[in-house]
């Protein structure tokens, strides 16, 4: 008894001519006329994402060019080059996967094989799938053939990372980047193939498959396959949602609903809910940026798309938030997401970025008690929620002490002044014209026109003496960093004395101990601050309402002051 197999759709509906290819149009209107004006490049580039027809335009043209009735955009499909060709056994057409063929030597073998006119095309074409992936040796080694190729040869090369490629092979060839396909255009496309397929689906099901496909039709069909099987021959999108684990719109529908309302205890009761469920949390926030997205862009389009699926439920949505509340959705719901991982558990980063949706809504009477304005000593604070926010969405105590992930550590050769302002600078001022003392030693030494390692070495040093003797500087200080009192060190610290005193300086530099530094100096002062800054972020009305709430704490070390006092430049 003769058994078949199904073929995948993927292999059974692969385009076999430009008419049947889905999106791409740019680049078949300039094939088309490369081929129907018989004006053919040597060496064409395909670049894009999997599944979005390289190979497939690769083949196409390959069958164009060897069509027995002639070169054309539309070739036959009947003749034996193009049946071969679509079975992939036609002898003029080598496809190579230079993943697996990477080395000079297959490379060589291959070209030296080039010369040879074609056995029984007009064209003999080369196909180097993923060619990124080739060596270095390898690229140079076909350089030449690929600039001037025998006139039977046609070599198309493909690739998902054209970064890897060198110059001297792009500017050898004809790119063309094929794009990834719309949503809409996927879920037109798949619902052709399941029409004549006759196997029955649901709008929604094909929307879910496309929009998981991104923008790839081989994935878009591999998953309607899977579809088909999971559902026993029914595409229903509820079958589909759990195929994938794709969110329920209508759970989306109900936290936007309670935002609207500033309900915090209906918003906790849905996020324990879905804590319990297991729910895909990162996808739940994909789609509350999504809407977010939708319900701004009809704020200003004037309404929402006629077409869009889910009018009926977002009409109810569009007049209960402004458009600072729906920047303020998509920018926490985005931060949210890409650090979801960082969160203790991600139903608590979920949580805690709801509870922020609310917290923080413009004008509203969000489940956060606002509070007043933290002391000037406050600080910038990362608590779990760590998202930043825009001041003029944030209550009085945030927009003075945003939430914002941690500083990155001060760039060590910066050159600007490390007080803003009269109030920051040390009580010790000093004047080019006295003598340094101790005291003003460490102010001194940031007014020195100095960068780099020449300024490090002055913060990082201690007055031990000066003194003046006619017109010479006499300068001993003292330094822990051994390197500085290298001989080197020393000149460029004369210079740079020199040039602040307007004199001639001699400097003795001594290895030992230094404490009264500018550095020491500032690092002092930014730990009093800081010291300070806890305790007035401990006695915040508006964090102690937070950690009530949520049982929220502050991260331990994250806390940055608000005033620039400190060594930011060491």
């Amino acid at each position: 008894m003769n058994q078949t197999v199904s073929q995948a759709l993927a292999r059974k509906w692969r385009p076999r001519d430009f008419d049947s290819l889905v999106g791409q149009a740019h680049v078949v209107k300039a094939l088309s006329h490369a081929l129907d004006n018989q004006r053919l490049h040597h060496a064409y580039l395909f670049t894009g994402t999997r599944g979005v027809g390289k190979t497939t335009i690769a083949r196409i043209l390959a069958r164009a060019v060897n069509c027995e009735q002639g070169i054309g955009r539309t070739p036959c499909g009947k003749c034996q080059a193009c049946v071969e060709i679509s079975q992939g056994r036609f002898v003029d057409l080598l496809e190579v996967d230079a993943a697996t063929n990477t080395r000079v030597d297959e490379m060589r073998a291959l070209l030296e094989n080039a010369m040879y006119a074609p056995t029984a095309g007009r064209y003999k074409v080369y196909v180097i799938d993923e060619v990124h992936m080739l060596s270095t040796s390898a690229f140079n080694a076909m350089l030449k053939t690929l600039e001037e190729p025998p006139g039977h040869v046609l070599f198309i090369l493909a690739t998902t990372d054209p970064q890897k490629i060198p110059a001297t092979v792009l500017s050898r060839c004809l790119q063309f980047a094929l794009r990834q396909l719309p949503p809409d255009q996927l879920a037109d496309h798949l619902a052709h193939i399941l029409t004549e397929e006759k196997i029955a689906f649901e709008p929604g099901a094909l929307r879910l498959l496309a929009k998981a496909a991104r923008g790839s039709v081989r994935d878009a069909l591999s998953l309607t396959d899977q579809a088909i099987a999971y559902s026993a021959g029914h595409v229903g999108e509820e079958t589909v949602r759990t195929m994938l684990g794709a969110v329920d719109q209508q759970v989306v529908h109900q936290i936007l609903q309670a935002l609207a309302q500033g309900d915090g205890k209906a918003l906790l009761e849905l996020s324990n809910a879905l804590a319990t469920a297991s729910a895909p949390f990162g996808a739940i926030l994909d789609e509350l940026a999504a809407i977010a997205y939708r319900l701004s862009v009809a704020h200003f389009a004037g309404g929402l798309d006629a077409d869009d699926p889910d009018q009926a439920a977002l009409q109810n949505l569009q007049g209960a938030f402004g458009a600072e509340d729906l920047q303020l959705i998509y920018q926490i719901a985005t931060h949210a997401r890409a650090e979801l991982h960082l969160a203790p558990e991600e139903s608590i980063g979920f949580s805690m970025a709801l509870v922020r949706m609310l917290a923080f809504k413009p004008g509203g009477q969000g489940a956060v008690a606002r509070s007043a304005p933290l002391a000037p000593a406050a600080v910038k604070a990362t608590v779990p929620l760590n998202l930043p926010t825009p001041a003029a969405a944030m209550p009085a105590a945030v927009a003075a002490a945003p939430v914002v992930p941690k500083a990155a550590p001060p760039d060590e050769f910066d050159d600007s002044p490390p007080w803003d302002t009269a109030d920051d600078a040390p009580v010790a001022q000093s004047a080019r014209g006295d003598l340094p003392s101790a005291a003003n030693w460490p102010q001194v030494s940031q007014e020195v026109p100095a960068k780099g390692l020449t300024r490090q070495a002055l913060v990082q040093a201690e007055l031990v003496d000066a003194s003046r003797e006619g017109d010479v500087l006499q300068i001993v200080l003292r330094t822990a960093i051994k390197a500085y009192t290298e001989p080197t060190m020393v000149t460029r610290l004369e210079s740079v004395l020199g040039q602040y005193y307007e004199s001639t300086v001699r400097l003795q530099m001594q290895f030992g101990e230094a404490q009264q530094t500018a550095h020491a100096v500032q690092s002092e002062t930014r730990r009093q601050a800081l010291e300070g800054a806890k305790q007035t972020l401990q006695e915040d009305p508006f964090l102690k309402d937070i950690q009530n709430l949520m049982g929220a704490t502050v991260v331990s070390g994250s806390e940055r002051t608000l005033s620039n006092t400190g060594p930011a430049d060491i």
